[in-house]
C-alpha cells in the first residue's frame, strides 16, 4: 500500500482556549479533528444562529489558508489580514506549513512559469536543506583532504523531475548544487534522514522490505577531483549504531 506524505508525522495536539475553556485540536494523519466537539452539532447550532466557537475558528482558518494559497496574491492579503491571529495555534503551525508544501507544489504545477508559489517553496527548501548539505560537504573534504571553503546552493525541482546532487570536490574548495522537490521537504527532512553516515539522501524509495533510498557519495578520479556518486540502497545500522545507507 503507497504511504502518504502524513503517514510518518507523529500526530500533534495543541490546547485552545474556547468559550474559557482548554480544548484540544489534533493533527493525526493528515487531518485536524476537534477532540472535545461534536462537528455535527456545531454547525447545526451555527445554522439556527449560534455563535462559532473558536475551535471551528482554528479549522475553517485551516481550510481556507490552503484556498488562499493557491492563488498568490490572494495568500499575501488573506495572510496581511489575519497577522494578529493564530492561524495554528503551537505546533500545529509546523503541520500546516507541510500541508502548504503541497498546496503550492500543486498550483505550481499549473503554471507554465516560476510563479510565486516556486518561489515560495525554494525558500522553504534553502531553510532546510542548506545546512545538512553543508555537513555532507565537510564530512566528505575532510575525508578527502580538502579545503572546506565550498560553494553550496539548492534549487527547488518541478514535479516529476528527478533529485539530483552536481559538484566536485578538489584541493582547493568544495562546489555542489542540490536539486530537490517537495518530496524531499516531506519524506526525508522530517524523518532527519538528509544525511546518513555522511552520505545526503536524494529521495525515500517504496520498498516492502523496509526503508530504501537514493544517496550521494563521493569518489575521486584522475586529477584527485571527486565528483557526486548516487546509489540506491537500504537504509539500516551498522554495528555502531549509527543510520548507514546499504547500497545494493
Amino acid at each position: 500500500m503507497a504511504t502518504r506524505w502524513c503517514d510518518h508525522v507523529a500526530p500533534v495536539t495543541e490546547l485552545v482556549d474556547c468559550n474559557g475553556e482548554p480544548h484540544r485540536v489534533t493533527w493525526r494523519t493528515g487531518k485536524v479533528v476537534l477532540e472535545d466537539h461534536d462537528l455535527a452539532a456545531e454547525r447545526m447550532l451555527q445554522a439556527l444562529g449560534g455563535g462559532t466557537c473558536e475551535c471551528l475558528r482554528v479549522l475553517k482558518r485551516w481550510r481556507d489558508l490552503h484556498s488562499w494559497a493557491t492563488s498568490g496574491e490572494l495568500y499575501l492579503q488573506m495572510r496581511s489580514r489575519v497577522a494578529a491571529q493564530v492561524l495554528a495555534p503551537g505546533e500545529l503551525a509546523s503541520i500546516q506549513e507541510l500541508g502548504l508544501l503541497l498546496t503550492w507544489e500543486r498550483a505550481w504545477r499549473q503554471q507554465a512559469y516560476m510563479g510565486t508559489q516556486a518561489r515560495w517553496l525554494h525558500e522553504q527548501l534553502r531553510a532546510r536543506a542548506v545546512e545538512p548539505l553543508r555537513q555532507h560537504l565537510a564530512h566528505w573534504a575532510e575525508r578527502l583532504g580538502a579545503h572546506q571553503s565550498s560553494s553550496v546552493d539548492v534549487e527547488v525541482l518541478r514535479p516529476g523531475q528527478e533529485p539530483r546532487l552536481a559538484g566536485e570536490i578538489d584541493r582547493y574548495r568544495v562546489r555542489a548544487t542540490a536539486g530537490l522537490g517537495v518530496s524531499w521537504m516531506l519524506g526525508v527532512h522530517p524523518r532527519g534522514l538528509a544525511v546518513v553516515d555522511g552520505a545526503f539522501v536524494l529521495d525515500l524509495l517504496p520498498s516492502a522490505t523496509g526503508l530504501r533510498a537514493r544517496a550521494v557519495r563521493w569518489e575521486e578520479g584522475a586529477g584527485g577531483t571527486a565528483r557526486p556518486v548516487a546509489a540506491v540502497g537500504r537504509l539500516g545500522r551498522d554495528p555502531g549504531g549509527t543510520g548507514s545507507p546499504a547500497t545494493g
